[in-house]
């Protein structure tokens, strides 16, 4: 069987440095060992978790241990990421004043949300890209207009119309004067359900702003990657999203346990079990998914054949589709990000 001594090197070295695995110093890399390391730098770059990495390897004292340009770099990403998010911190606050006091309903979802909990005594550890906000469907336009106050401007993408539109968030939002830009929720998947509510209704304080509970905040964690970024549907675990969950859980392990029973919540169990996070039997409707990963994680060439597939049978109607397929022929600048999309140009 397939197991996680099967990843590459790299992979398991990330693993073991975020999730605090005993690590044999007599096998650490050689500080010279460049393919590793560049490999290393590759990973966690693509998984968002390099900030992450420095302060485990600094607070392992295991910066020693690299050369010093590597560490030199890492500490600089990690600088950056922390000065970046010092600043999210004023612009979530000025956002949830201006919210609070029109009579919002609302939750921070995602990193806004993590920050001003799990990780408020280390907000340099995790990479934010937007301001995610969970509004009352009633009060999305109003919202909107209250963001506009504050000089936020829709920002709608160049290539929209070669997309399905299902998302759960109206535009983004963006002023040129802050770093983040704003995307206001109506829903956190794309089935409209009493979930939502539970959101913001069972929303609690956190450095005085309001996020989910732990539970719900974990769920959204979950469900965010599974199903809003068809980790599911692809075989797919991103280092980012597996280093939340278990900083969500660290406190009360079961409480994954507890969340609604979905297939998704399955399968990032079946996955965690796969790096030795979590004692888990997978159950026997997920032997498929489990053999998938194995492949898709140990042999390349399975690795290559999911990427191509998935994207291109994510379910899209037709009519777009067949647009989509006329813009990689005619429009070079989508042709670009197609192609940056599947992974075939960088």
């Amino acid at each position: 069987m397939v197991n996680f001594h099967s990843l590459n090197k790299a992979t398991r070295f990330i693993s073991d440095i975020l999730f605090d695995k005993e690590i044999n110093l007599d096998f650490f890399p050689s500080k010279n060992n460049d393919k590793f390391w560049d490999k290393f730098v590759e990973i966690g770059s693509s998984h968002y978790v390099i900030p992450a990495l420095y302060y485990k390897l600094k607070e392992r004292n295991y910066l020693r241990l690299l050369n010093d340009k590597l560490a030199s770099y890492l500490k600089e990403i990690y600088t950056q990421n922390l000065h970046r998010n010092t600043q999210l911190v004023k612009e979530v606050n000025e956002i949830s004043h201006q919210l609070k006091s029109n009579g919002i309903d609302h939750v921070f979802l995602k990193g806004a949300a993590l920050i001003s909990s799990i990780y408020k005594d280390s907000i340099g550890i995790r990479m934010v890209g937007d301001i995610d906000i969970l509004i009352d469907e009633k009060q999305i336009f109003q919202s909107k207009n209250i963001l506009k106050s504050l000089n936020y401007k829709t920002i709608v993408s160049p290539f929209k119309s070669f997309f399905k539109d299902d998302s759960n968030h109206i535009p983004r939002l963006v002023n040129k004067e802050k770093i983040f830009g704003v995307e206001l929720h109506f829903r956190i998947t794309d089935k409209k359900n009493s979930y939502n509510n539970k959101f913001i209704h069972l929303k609690k304080i956190s450095n005085e702003i309001f996020i989910p509970n732990k539970p719900n905040l974990l769920y959204h964690t979950i469900i965010n990657f599974q199903k809003n970024d068809y980790g599911s549907f692809k075989t797919a675990y991103h280092f980012r999203t597996l280093f939340d969950i278990m900083n969500l859980i660290s406190k009360k392990p079961d409480l994954i346990e507890k969340l609604p029973n979905s297939v998704h919540i399955s399968k990032i169990q079946v996955i965690m079990k796969k790096f030795n996070l979590i004692d888990h039997n997978i159950p026997l409707n997920l032997y498929f998914f489990s053999k998938k990963f194995d492949l898709i994680n140990s042999i390349y060439i399975f690795s290559i054949l999911n990427k191509l597939l998935t994207n291109t049978f994510i379910l899209i109607p037709l009519k777009i589709r067949i647009m989509q397929i006329k813009a990689l022929f005619l429009n070079h600048d989508y042709r670009l990000y197609a192609l940056k999309k599947i992974g075939i140009i960088k």
